[in-house]
């Protein structure tokens, strides 16, 4: 795999995931317009597809918690922390009664508190296994190659990423010209929605 500081722009390409053909035809015009020559525009090639799925495996792979002592790689996703923090509510919640439970000669709050830990902790141990598990049963989605039109530019710049981003992409990478992924530009979950 290649490294964004190592690849120099003039041998970067660009491979966009449009939602429909329309949309690619029309970032088609807008690079001609803005001095691509249209041999470097290419749009609906099927080898371009493999080259998009490395590279949205690449970024999945790329930005994972890892825990180096426990062996363990979870994704980033909302649903560990959604699991993890409604699991800590609930422990909290369910301290109140327990804490009632004399286990010892120790206060109430004393035991509150143990037991508050001891379920946050353990909720959060949960939260990182079935919240990961979950997912991708949340997004519940093909590759965003399988998504729309794919649309290869045979070179990048600052100013062709801006022409193919205003267009409204699925997602944006940077290929190297032997299709080897180098990193994501943008995907359109990453895009502020407006109304």
């Amino acid at each position: 795999m290649s490294d964004p500081t190592f690849t120099p722009e003039a041998d970067r390409e660009l491979l966009v995931v449009y939602p429909d053909l329309s949309h690619a035809e029309a970032a088609r015009d807008a690079l001609i317009e803005a001095g691509v020559p249209p041999g470097e525009v290419h749009v609906g090639e099927e080898p371009d597809t493999i080259v998009s799925l490395r590279a949205q495996m690449r970024e999945e792979l790329a930005r994972p918690w890892i825990v180096p002592h426990a062996g363990v790689t979870h994704p980033r996703e909302r649903s560990v922390a959604i699991v993890a923090g409604a699991g800590t509510a609930l422990a909290v919640l369910l301290a109140f009664p327990i804490a009632l439970v004399d286990f010892g000669s120790t206060t109430y709050w004393t035991r509150w508190f143990v037991v508050a830990v001891v379920g946050a902790l353990f909720a959060c141990t949960v939260g990182l296994f079935a919240g990961a598990a979950a997912a991708p049963l949340g997004r519940g989605e093909a590759p965003d190659a399988t998504k729309g039109t794919l649309l290869r530019v045979g070179r990048d710049s600052a100013g062709l990423r801006r022409v193919l981003v205003d267009l409204g992409p699925i997602r944006v990478d940077e290929v190297t010209h032997d299709g080897d992924p180098i990193t994501m530009v943008m995907h359109s979950d990453d895009r502020p929605q407006h109304p």
